[in-house]
């Protein structure tokens, strides 16, 4: 029943508060009339980025030709150290097991090596036995052989011949049975040669990569991990190839702001332009700088982003080693230059339709006008507007919607 009576006393309390005025809604903004002022004004374009050291030593994964290395131990991102300190180590537990994989293979090979001049050396004289004992017999024919049919048959003379042609045929055997040997005990140390200078190599080539398992810092400095697009950076457990950055070892008194400016604002922008940087962690101070790089063509700084910058490095005249370091955030105002005596209008007092520019008049009406060079907040008028004519800011009133055509100054 309670529920039945809530819905209506609600809109009747709300009607009667409308009706009283209590919930209407609050008077609209007024306009407010601003001047046309003419002075001078700064171009400054705003620049957000990191600081980089301007003086570094890249720190990589050595080119081994094993392959991937897994990071075993690694030096705390912004560490201080000194020349030969130690930065990063590998996991040598993988490349020790295939160096003892192919030593014990190298012993093997070796070994069978020595077992097949072994086996050569045991045939090659059961042959030469085979064929000395085949000289003598042949010899011993020839020293007395049966010839005299009177005394001899038939049979003896001609086994007797047999035993001759038996032990000539034998010596041709063994003859060929040497040549083919030795030939083929040469091709088959030959091989086992190969495999074992194959072999070799290899263990040459994983005795190399242990070699290079522990990194020193080639300078003195401090530690930057290098980021990866997502903004991660290398861990101990990581396995990497070579030839990739892990880390760079920076001089943190050498010092840069790495920025990006929206590619809008880029007109003008070019080396030796000077800078004002803050940093986020250090509030209420400014240091000076210069634009020292501008990236020939603007890109995008997020994935699928239309939006597109220009890449710029801007050098801190004094750095602050103990205050800035790598990989702070912070930004710029960059000076493209300065225009003299212009009229200048705050940037929220020009409107626009149909692709053209124009300022609502204090007295009335709307004036078409051109737009200079500017920043984030002003702007100059190159036409349509002189000095100390008064315009307005805030929302348009509606009876200056329609256009009521351009007036003189």
């Amino acid at each position: 029943m309670r529920s039945g009576i809530a819905a209506p006393l609600t809109l009747a309390v709300l009607v009667s508060l409308t009706g009283c005025g209590i919930l209407d809604d609050p008077e609209p903004r007024t306009t407010v009339g601003v001047p046309a002022t003419v002075a001078d004004l700064s171009i400054l374009i705003p620049a957000k980025g990191t600081l980089e050291s301007t003086s570094s030593s890249p720190i990589g994964v050595p080119k081994v030709p094993t392959g991937a290395l897994m990071v075993k131990e690694l030096v705390p991102e912004g560490t201080i150290v000194a020349p030969g300190d130690v930065v990063i180590t590998f996991d040598d537990t993988k490349l020790e097991i295939e160096l003892d994989n192919h030593k014990a293979t190298f012993r093997s090979t070796d070994r069978q090596i020595d077992r097949t001049g072994i086996q050569s050396t045991i045939e090659g004289g059961a042959i030469e036995v085979m064929r000395r004992v085949a000289e003598l017999e042949r010899d011993n024919v020839e020293a007395f052989q049966i010839v005299d049919e009177s005394i001899y048959s038939r049979k003896e003379i001609l086994e007797d011949a047999v035993r001759k042609d038996d032990a000539e045929g034998t010596i041709i055997y063994a003859d060929a049975a040497i040549k083919l040997r030795d030939e083929y005990y040469d091709i088959e140390e030959r091989i086992l040669e190969v495999e074992k200078n194959q072999v070799k190599g290899k263990i040459e080539r994983v005795s190399y990569s242990l070699g290079q398992l522990v990194l020193k810092a080639p300078i003195g400095g401090m530690i930057v991990y290098k980021k990866n697009w997502r903004g991660g950076a290398v861990a101990v457990g990581d396995t990497l190839w070579p030839g990739n950055v892990v880390m760079l070892i920076v001089d943190p008194g050498k010092t840069a702001l790495n920025a990006f400016v929206h590619e809008r604002d880029a007109a003008g922008l070019s080396v030796g332009n000077e800078a004002a940087i803050r940093i986020d962690a250090r509030p209420g101070e400014e240091y000076p700088g210069k634009v020292t790089q501008v990236a020939e063509v603007s890109r995008p700084i997020e994935r699928g982003s239309p939006v597109k910058y220009y890449e710029v490095k801007i050098e801190l005249e004094q750095s602050d080693p103990e205050m800035l370091k790598p990989g702070m955030k912070g930004e710029a105002r960059i000076a493209l230059g300065k225009i003299d005596q212009a009229v200048v209008l705050p940037r929220s007092a020009v409107r626009s339709q149909d692709g053209k520019e124009y300022v609502l008049l204090e007295q009335g009406g709307r004036r078409d006008v051109v737009l200079g060079p500017g920043d984030l907040t002003r702007v100059t008028i190159e036409e349509g507007l002189s000095g100390g004519e008064r315009v307005l800011l805030g929302p348009e009133p509606q009876q200056a919607a329609e256009p009521a055509g351009d007036e003189g100054p």
